[in-house]
């Protein structure tokens, strides 16, 4: 089953053509209205269609250029959905047309707790056609059923992840679980009547943390239109989502581009747009409201050819409650002296996206590149760059405040490296430490950021 978080695939791209810096100000939107199917996960192209086994609906998963589609019953990182019935047989009606070398699953599991397996079954479906509605049979070995069912997942996916074909497509209905050829109770949404409607507005030439996370089923909205902007009508509304009132933190961000999933995650590998001047910064107006120990970050890559060539940020770690002009300057790569031919804007409310640790809110609006910079003070803490990731025998931490301290923690929270910065680059020996993560907190005795970084 597909892991939920940073699956995007790393694209280097090259000789292509980018779009231009489009809806600065925010006030382009798409209203976007979708069918989903109640209680089911689902992701990739997941339709209600008619002419059905038993009912009115049946689904249907198809491939589309990103890969397959599936259908999973459960709740979000669990091992499956409250189900207390004995089942050693799953029935389920299908439709299929599933291409030449490829594989249509079905994968179905009861647990008693998140570790302790009861039974378990799969069936596949390989190169065929069935036009008229078909029964299959899905029997569950047993692995300790010593243990009383406490949830069961069901999984359905029409296609191979790592050769999907587009042609290949399922459609299910009607699923019935047994036990010594006896009936059981229906699980949720067995027969895929029960759709929900949702509309969400996106940002026109932006994509946006709604549009990725909704691949993975998760419904959560963290990226709105608000009104009034900073000027104009709308502004972008930012905010960390908590999944389950403890955790996980699902930070909000966009970046530009549409259809920009993979740059959302590794923006400083992927350019998104173009661009023809040697910019020196990148400003705008934002509010934050800060959650926990995160700050926001606006931030921008520069590229030559599909290679980074210098990069700026602007992190916000202190609520602020009124528009307030930002700026983050761009630093060149020492010995690149050319114009850039395309860049990668992104903002977000968590630095840190991947330890998020409250539900931040970010507004911005009205943002620009600047040929020359605007020299404005920074809010929160102005620290330019920390690298590389991984680091060896040093660590760089380039900041443009006047003092700040730097201190490097073992994930236990015993600190093994302490140094003062001042202005500009300083070097940091780290040849003493063991290979492994740490925590590089960097502070200026008010307000402090902290990455997780890798020795090799």
């Amino acid at each position: 089953m597909r892991t939920l978080f940073y699956l995007f695939t790393l694209l280097f791209i090259t000789n292509t053509t980018f779009a231009q810096l489009t809806n600065t100000s925010f006030e382009n939107w798409n209203s976007v209205s979708t069918e989903k199917v109640a209680t089911w996960e689902s992701q990739g192209v997941v339709t209600k269609v008619g002419s059905a086994q038993a009912g009115n609906f049946a689904i249907k998963l198809e491939t589309d250029v990103q890969g397959g589609s599936s259908v999973f019953l459960s709740t979000p990182f669990t091992n499956g959905y409250p189900y207390f019935n004995k089942v050693d047989t799953v029935k389920i009606w299908v439709k299929y047309s599933i291409a030449n070398g490829d594989t249509g699953t079905f994968h179905i599991e009861q647990f008693n707790s998140d570790t302790n397996l009861v039974r378990a079954g799969e069936y596949f479906i390989t190169t065929g056609t069935a036009t008229q509605w078909t029964e299959i049979s899905i029997p569950l070995l047993a692995f300790d059923t010593s243990y009383a069912p406490q949830t069961i997942a069901i999984y359905a996916e029409n296609t191979l992840n790592y050769d999907p074909k587009l042609s290949s497509y399922l459609i299910i209905d009607n699923i019935r679980c047994y036990y010594k050829g006896v009936l059981q109770s229906n699980i949720p949404n067995n027969s895929f009547e029960n759709w929900t409607t949702k509309t969400v507005n996106n940002i026109v030439g932006w994509t946006t943390s709604n549009e990725l996370f909704a691949q993975f089923g998760i419904d959560s909205v963290n990226c709105e239109r608000v009104s009034p902007g900073q000027s104009g009508t709308y502004a972008v509304k930012l905010h960390t989502v908590d999944l389950f009132g403890g955790g996980p933190f699902i930070p909000g961000g966009i970046v530009t581009g549409s259809n920009q999933g993979a740059a959302a995650q590794t923006p400083n590998a992927i350019p998104t747009i173009a661009v023809n001047q040697r910019y020196s910064s990148l400003s705008g107006y934002l509010k934050f409201n800060k959650k926990g120990s995160d700050s926001g970050e606006a931030a921008i890559y520069m590229f030559n050819s599909g290679n980074l060539v210098g990069e700026g940020h602007y992190r916000q770690g202190s609520t602020i409650s009124a528009y307030t002009l930002f700026e983050a300057k761009i630093k060149y790569n020492p010995g690149f002296s050319g114009v850039p031919d395309s860049a990668t804007i992104v903002f977000i409310t968590s630095s840190d996206p991947q330890n998020a640790t409250g539900t931040s809110e970010m507004w911005v609006d009205n943002i620009q590149l600047n040929q020359n910079a605007l020299g404005l003070n920074k809010t929160g803490i102005a620290v330019n760059s920390v690298y590389p990731n991984p680091f060896s025998q040093e660590l760089k931490v380039e900041i443009s405040a006047d003092k700040a301290n730097c201190s490097i923690s073992s994930l236990d929270g015993k600190e093994m490296i302490s140094q003062n910065l001042s202005r500009g680059t300083n070097l940091i020996n780290t040849s003493g430490l063991a290979q492994g993560f740490y925590i590089i907190k960097i502070t200026d005795g008010e307000q402090s950021i902290s990455r997780k970084m890798v020795k090799e």
